[in-house]
């Protein structure tokens, strides 16, 4: 059995997943390659016990990649993965498996509530952990930013302008301020906003540590030794990307 998960926005919110069957492995691959956000949602919902059921595209996008690697972590035979990292305290590249396990020491709940209030231009602005709805409305954009990328470049004005556009969307997503309102700042304002915004949202920082760039999430790794170095600290931190569709089980 796949024990009870307490939420990391919400611990006293409880929910039970259930193992996977065959059917709904078929139903899942039914969801194109690279939608992962909605995979998710699907996955989730489709296999959580109606006893303790509420949808998971409104969990915070940092439940949500708990929950998944709850699933992975009591249904998977295999928890060790090789990793690799050029050593900046002796030069040499080392490779070692880690097991992720380890990343639940990183695991934190909330801190509060799963929303700060502050004042902008004299009006009262929440702000509050992206939900999976947001993340697909996201992962869809970014997917037509990949498209735009291989056809014409980073460079080329569609791409820069989609990316910029991108970003926007996840900042008004994380906040009440209306998007026109964001739109006719000026750009100090801009980046006070932006700046305080991004502050609140590492202050209410849950689940499993992670960090968002460029459109993707990395995980971090707990620190690893320097095997040539004994008499002193020397460690590295590593970031790994979190694929939504790596914790979800495949037939094939």
């Amino acid at each position: 059995m796949i024990p009870p998960l307490s939420l990391a926005s919400n611990p006293a919110n409880t929910i039970i997943l259930k193992h996977a069957t065959v059917a709904d492995m078929i139903d899942f691959a039914g969801v194109d390659v690279g939608h992962e956000e909605e995979l998710t949602s699907i996955f989730l919902n489709r296999l959580q016990d109606k006893s303790t059921y509420s949808d998971a595209k409104l969990w915070t996008a940092e439940d949500r990649r708990l929950a998944l690697f709850w699933y992975w972590l009591h249904t998977t035979k295999d928890f060790e993965q090789a990793l690799s990292y050029d050593c900046e305290h002796c030069g040499i590249q080392h490779t070692f498996l880690f097991d992720y396990r380890q990343l639940s020491e990183g695991y934190q709940t909330i801190k509060g509530k799963p929303e700060r209030d502050f004042e902008f231009n004299d009006v009262a602005v929440t702000v509050r952990p992206l939900d999976g709805s947001d993340m697909e409305v996201v992962e869809s954009m970014r997917l037509e930013l990949e498209a735009i990328r291989e056809e014409q470049g980073i460079n080329s004005g569609a791409y820069r302008k989609l990316d910029a556009l991108m970003k926007i969307t996840r900042l008004q997503a994380a906040t009440d301020y209306p998007r026109e309102k964001i739109m006719a700042l000026e750009i100090d304002q801009f980046s006070h906003f932006v700046e305080t915004v991004h502050s609140l949202l590492e202050d209410m920082s849950h689940g499993l540590e992670s960090k968002y760039h460029e459109g993707r999430i990395s995980l971090m790794i707990p620190p690893h030794q320097c095997p040539n170095v004994k008499d002193r600290e020397a460690t590295t931190r590593l970031w790994v990307f979190f694929r939504n569709s790596e914790y979800i089980p495949q037939l094939f």
